[in-house]
């Protein structure tokens, strides 16, 4: 993604791209802006899933995993991962995410 990105700053093109790597490389990319982000069907949400808890202990801890990246904690890691490096978090939250479903 960041190649392309940056080839496309580099010939004044267009290219569709996830946010992360925008975030990462915005600072290098003088000549692209965002044109437009926001539509439902272009946010890219992962989720966490396991088997059913009690099958055996790595799902056990699969399970709370999932429990931590789902707490107050977890989201926070989430919305301010890559804050102090680029000025923004590179990831939303499951509340920003949760807006977007469809």
């Amino acid at each position: 993604m960041m190649a392309t990105l940056k080839k496309a700053n580099e010939v004044n093109g267009y290219f569709m791209t996830d946010s992360s790597t925008w975030v990462a490389g915005k600072k290098d990319l003088g000549n692209i802006k965002v044109l437009f982000k926001g539509d439902p069907y272009l946010i890219n949400t992962y989720h966490g899933l396991c088997q059913p808890e009690g099958a055996t202990k790595a799902q056990g801890y699969a399970s709370q995993f999932i429990d931590f990246l789902n707490s107050d904690h977890g989201q926070k890691i989430i919305r301010d991962y890559g804050k102090s490096l680029y000025g923004q978090g590179m990831y939303n939250d499951a509340a920003y995410a949760k807006k977007y479903d469809h």
